[in-house]
């Protein structure tokens, strides 16, 4: 029987990722009282279950009552080691405080052990610190695996493929709107939209949901470009009178021409980079804890170099938050709540809140906030640009997209 001891710390990966390398028989995890209030052993037992590694019963757990003792770490190997003496141990000491990750080696170096230690810097090896051969780690982390380790679920993974498969027939509009998302009658159009919306949600949000919108001439739709407007038609079965749009829009419509063709376009642009550098991309993950009420949505998500990375996306005037100070606090408040350390945030947005009039460059406001909180922000011009190289076939949108979301390809 193989057995690997580990260390339970706030980050949860890289004893994700030796686990999956060596699949071990059995888990000795040793926790701190810290830790262990904050259920950290668990999540990370969680995390292994939603990656496919059942050790729900093959796993000990090893109480560190003074995390900055050598030898309380190492005796309490010592005395687990005695209760398997004749199973073989491998250590993984990336992980805990430095003291315990001391006395895990000098546990491991004593008896000749196989050694583990995971550089932040290369998560695709990890090197034996006694001259052992390296071990790989090809396993890829998924969202749920990420979120687990920190506590957090998947709440709509069963809806995600079919939400997607839905929102792969709008691509092509989605990057119509994108394109023109300047055009002011198009603004206006689109800011109709939502009011009619929010006003519907208002009165009636069962109505809204079953219902949608119903869309008459005294609602006043109208837009001026002739071909976005019949495509705009075409799509969604509505009526042209001259430059009016009438007749029915579903919910899912509805929410896609009040704001969702940004994330799907978003979307769409990643597409052809998943399982080439990136995996698990999905549009509208939502993550929370079951049963509490709480959550939030990633309007576009995937996972790169083991970390999740959230593109949230905003389009209309956003007139409520004129430095786009809300919507950065958001993001930055939820890599708060995870606590991890290796997430990447974007904000992708149409709206002018973001950039300097007249200069078309980011405000230097917002642009510090940005660099504070390591988001990156794609702005109107940019998203316009990569739209029109969409709908012309243009092959060099490919490297425009991964200098954009700063994405390593692969294959």
């Amino acid at each position: 029987m193989t057995i690997m001891a580990c260390l339970v710390s706030l980050q949860h990966v890289p004893n994700l990722l030796a686990i999956h390398a060596v699949k071990p028989d059995r888990l000795v995890l040793l926790v701190t009282p810290g830790m262990k209030k904050m259920e950290k052993d668990a999540h990370l037992l969680k995390a292994l279950a939603a990656g496919g590694l059942d050790y729900s019963a093959e796993h000990e757990i090893v109480d560190v009552v003074d995390e900055n003792s050598i030898a309380t770490v190492s005796r309490a190997l010592e005395q687990s080691l005695e209760k398997h003496p004749d199973d073989e141990w491998i250590v993984n000491l990336t992980g805990g405080t430095k003291p315990m990750s001391i006395g895990a080696y000098v546990f491991s170096r004593d008896r000749k052990l196989k050694t583990l230690y995971i550089a932040e810097s290369d998560q695709h090896h990890a090197i034996d610190l006694l001259g052992g051969a390296p071990t790989d780690l090809d396993h890829q982390v998924s969202t749920a695996e990420f979120l687990a380790g920190y506590g957090f679920d998947l709440l709509n993974s069963h809806t995600l493929e079919k939400n997607e498969n839905s929102a792969r027939k709008w691509v092509d509009i989605a990057a119509m709107l994108t394109a023109n998302h300047d055009d002011g009658s198009l603004r206006e159009m689109l800011g109709k939209l939502h009011s009619l919306q929010e006003k519907k949600v208002k009165t009636s949000r069962k109505a809204w949901e079953r219902e949608g919108l119903t869309l008459s001439d005294r609602d006043g739709i109208s837009l001026r470009d002739s071909s976005l407007r019949a495509a705009i038609a075409g799509e969604f079965n509505l009526e042209e009178s001259g430059a009016r749009l009438t007749g029915h829009l579903d919910k899912h419509a509805a929410e896609f021409l009040t704001g969702k063709w940004l994330e799907v376009f978003v979307w769409s642009l990643l597409l052809p980079f998943e399982d080439r550098g990136i995996w698990d991309l999905h549009l509208g993950v939502n993550a929370g804890r079951k049963g509490s009420g709480e959550s939030n949505d990633f309007d576009v998500s995937f996972m790169q170099d083991q970390s999740l990375c959230i593109v949230e996306c905003k389009t209309g005037e956003q007139d409520h938050d004129p430095g786009a100070n809300t919507t950065l606090y958001k993001i930055e408040a939820v890599k708060a709540g995870l606590m991890a350390i290796r997430m990447k945030t974007y904000l992708a947005t149409t709206s002018p809140n973001v950039v300097k009039q007249g200069t078309g460059r980011i405000k230097e406001s917002v642009a510090n906030r940005c660099k504070l909180y390591n988001c990156t922000i794609v702005h109107g011009e940019p998203l316009r640009e990569m739209a029109k190289l969409f709908l012309n076939e243009d092959p060099s949108l490919h490297e425009r997209v991964a200098a954009t979301f700063h994405l390593n390809q692969q294959g």
